[in-house]
């Protein structure tokens, strides 16, 4: 192990004393299986060959926020993923990757999150944000450090940040992990509030939206805007809108899940027999709603519990998905009209 690090010592100080810099082929013994390159179709057909590696082993190239701000060609991505790699720290994170195609599944994410770590620490003075080890994580493999969907439901305790045994995460953590699951609205549509406005510890839950006494109590924009939050990040794959792509589509969705969060409240609060509920609706408009009704008004797999129903998967009692078949007959035409013309 110390010839190794007397080896790479040697080989800085040749790179960085001399006008010629050692060829790839010593850098790559130095990398050995610390680093897999990943496949040419999603760096832009940029190659190993492309790059002098001795620049790609020491992690300058990325863990400050003056370097990440100068990330910008694919040379450079690739040469700040290779370095993430041979900097692994072992049982941190992601391990070092077994083969090229993981590595190709993993460049990607890394290039997203540089991106993010890019934009996030333009807009404030107040958290330096960095590349660390999330940055190549699927947002599932993420929530493992958090205790969201992983709390015992035996004893109640739940581990990683945010577990219920711990102090608030600061907006800076909680960013690092959710970035990429939720993306915030353009202040001019939410009373021209930000995240600083908000405590993100408050609005990863679906408790804050899930059920008819918390979403009457939905007031305030910070409110609807940490509801809209959580909603993101609790999005099921496959189940209505996908996490959504900008900033663009987030400014455009946000003012029709508030509408549906006062339609929501409104419908409790004309009836006793039917608790409603915000879900994967909440941020569709009309015409995305109507492939979840059949031409005749009768409500499909989805669409039949409609708008507000506290769907969950069929357990509850007060679900609008499990009425009875001659109250749905009943109610076909006015819910039909309440779910998808609110």
């Amino acid at each position: 192990m110390f010839k190794c690090l007397w080896l790479l010592v040697g080989l800085v100080a040749l790179a960085t004393s001399q006008e010629d810099k050692p060829p790839n082929n010593i850098a790559l013994q130095m990398l050995g299986d610390k680093a897999k390159f990943p496949d040419s179709s999603v760096t832009n057909d940029v190659t190993v060959d492309s790059l002098t590696l001795i620049d790609c082993l020491n992690d300058d190239v990325y863990d400050s926020e003056g370097a990440v701000a100068e990330i910008d060609t694919e040379e450079e991505y690739l040469c700040a993923f290779i370095s993430f790699q041979f900097n692994k720290e072992e049982g941190s994170g992601i391990p070092h990757y077994a083969d090229e195609a993981e590595a190709t599944e993993r460049y990607p994410l890394f290039k997203k999150c540089v991106d993010n770590v890019k934009q996030w620490n333009s807009e404030t003075d107040e958290t330096v944000f960095a590349v660390n080890f999330f940055c190549d994580m699927k947002p599932t493999e993420k929530l493992n450090y958090y205790g969201l969907h992983y709390e015992n439901e035996d004893d109640g305790e739940s581990f990683g940040l945010g577990s219920s045994n711990d102090p608030p995460a600061s907006n800076g953590d909680l960013m690092q992990l959710f970035g990429d699951m939720f993306t915030m609205p353009e202040p001019s549509v939410a009373s021209e509030l930000t995240l600083d406005d908000l405590t993100l510890d408050d609005c990863t839950l679906t408790s804050v939206y899930d059920t008819e006494a918390v979403v009457a109590e939905i007031d305030e924009e910070q409110e609807y805007l940490c509801a809209f939050i959580a909603f993101q990040i609790n999005k099921v794959d496959g189940e209505g809108i996908p996490r959504y792509s900008d900033q663009a589509e987030a400014t455009k969705r946000y003012p029709l899940f508030k509408k549906c969060v006062d339609y929501v409240k409104g419908l409790n609060e004309e009836t006793d027999d039917t608790e409603f509920g915000v879900n994967f609706f909440c941020d569709m408009t009309t015409e995305e709603k109507d492939p979840y009704s059949s031409a005749d008004g009768e409500y499909d797999h989805f669409g039949e519990f409609g708008i507000g129903s506290s769907y969950d998967g069929g357990e509850s009692e007060k679900d609008a998905a499990i009425m009875s078949t001659s109250s749905l007959l009943v109610m076909s035409v006015a819910v039909a009209y309440a779910v998808f013309l609110f």
